[in-house]
């Protein structure tokens, strides 16, 4: 069963959106980080939303102040709470000072659960970005340098086949098959259609500008061999 988290300011809309958006369950916890002291408005807020938990048969939400201070501090009261969560994490950073946002969502990424995490805007323009545990698993592993080349061709080289890929980098299919597999696991390339033509992800994209490697471009095939 999921776990939530959110980090709370003045307003409380975006978290009951997001719990309507995940369908949450009772007896799913539902914990909020806010800064200490906290104010007037905050507080309505908060009792907004145990008002609307009560009423939906979700579990009370969980009230947990953060004191704002030296950032390992903020961000190991942070963790000891997040380290009682069952996974998946889904947390919800929209509401309150920019500062708990950070602190919340590096203990989110010290944990080593899953997770998977929201910021949206919250003016008349709305965007929002989403960022999942995999995610910081794929950027801060470092790739072995055969794995690295073999992204990189493929950003350079959209929908190169298997046999291609083998074929320009020396390689036996079979390898490459294992290459795909655990790059497709890190969410860094993905295929598609009946050859099995190899796309990168745009965490792909990401990941291989980290590259330093260099790799021909590979010419259209002519249909000959």
């Amino acid at each position: 069963m999921a776990s939530y988290i959110f980090t709370l300011g003045f307003h409380e809309d975006f978290i009951l959106r997001r719990l309507v958006s995940e369908k949450a369950q009772h007896g799913s916890r539902v914990v909020i980080f806010t800064v200490k002291p906290i104010t007037g408005a905050t507080k309505t807020a908060y009792q907004n939303l145990v008002t609307y938990c009560t009423r939906m048969g979700l579990s009370s939400p969980e009230l947990v102040e953060l004191s704002i201070g030296e950032a390992e501090d903020i961000i190991l009261s942070a963790l000891d709470t997040i380290q009682t969560l069952e996974e998946p994490i889904i947390a919800d950073l929209t509401g309150g000072m920019r500062i708990l946002v950070i602190a919340v969502y590096t203990a989110l990424i010290a944990s080593k659960k899953r997770f998977r995490a929201y910021i949206a805007t919250e003016g008349e323009q709305k965007a929002e970005i989403k960022i999942e545990s995999t995610h910081i698993g794929a950027i801060t592993k470092e790739l072995p340098e055969e794995k690295k080349k073999i992204l990189e061709t493929i950003v350079i080289n959209p929908g190169i086949t298997p046999a291609q890929l083998a074929k320009n980098l020396g390689k036996s299919e079979k390898t490459i098959a294992n290459h795909i597999t655990e790059l497709k696991k890190l969410n860094l390339v993905i295929t598609r259609g009946k050859t099995n033509n190899i796309y990168p992800t745009k965490l792909g994209i990401i990941i291989s500008k980290t590259t330093k490697t260099k790799t021909e471009i590979i010419p259209e095939s002519t249909g000959k061999e």
